[in-house]
């Protein structure tokens, strides 16, 4: 596994080497090579509260989120679709950089998983790539927890009365030894929560390892 990470922090700075800094957005000139957005295009970002999730009736999580779901971060979200996965480091950074994530409690970060066709398909998983540019910095591990055993459809693209049936039963614990989480303080990784409902799903199998406590932070949430 440091191998891997070793090579992953690598190319990715071996990338930032060389790309041109533009705003990702606009297109215009950055004189800053760790700016992801000018500051024009930074300004349109909208800034949201963090929300309180409710798993049970007795049980809730805080979700902590960089922006309402608009332009720009929107564009760079839905370009998972188009295989671009230098999108998914910049979201990473700019969770980074402009929430509150450095100063939340936590020793391992869990990235929502996605099926293993859709990563076939695509070849990355958007929210683990965020999860690993946000370890990388912090120096906190990722910990793929979750696996995905069901394919579901897009939660953008049902209802909401139907997106929580849609998730459930869709993801399994996948841990080798669940002492090591026991009383941990666990980050839920993901770019956009829509109702919540894979967040739920996630979050009712992450409790069965007992951490001391679970949040989320997405990039977007639609508000």
């Amino acid at each position: 596994m440091m191998i891997i990470d070793f090579l992953r922090d690598t190319v990715s700075s071996f990338f930032y080497l060389l790309v041109t800094p533009f705003c990702v957005y606009c297109r215009e000139w950055l004189y800053d090579r760790q700016r992801v957005l000018c500051n024009k295009c930074t300004a349109m970002v909208q800034p949201v509260v963090s929300v309180d999730l409710e798993i049970t009736k007795t049980y809730k999580i805080t979700v902590h989120a960089l922006s309402a779901y608009r332009d720009p971060l929107r564009t760079l979200i839905q370009s998972k679709r188009f295989g671009d996965r230098i999108a998914a480091y910049d979201l990473g950074r700019l969770l980074w950089q402009l929430t509150y994530f450095n100063h939340l409690t936590c020793d391992y970060l869990v990235p929502i998983p996605l099926h293993w066709t859709r990563y076939a398909r695509r070849g990355y998983n958007q929210a683990e790539e965020m999860a690993h540019e946000l370890g990388h910095r912090r120096q906190v591990p990722v910990a793929k927890l979750l696996k995905r055993v069901r394919k579901t459809e897009f939660q953008a693209q049902l209802d909401k009365e139907s997106r929580g049936e849609n998730v459930q039963g869709a993801f399994v614990l996948d841990v080798a030894d669940p002492s090591l989480y026991a009383g941990k303080h666990l980050i839920l990784i993901d770019d956009l929560m829509t109702t919540g409902a894979t967040l739920k799903e996630a979050v009712r199998l992450l409790r069965t390892l007992k951490p001391a406590s679970i949040t989320a932070l997405v990039a977007c949430r639609v508000i």
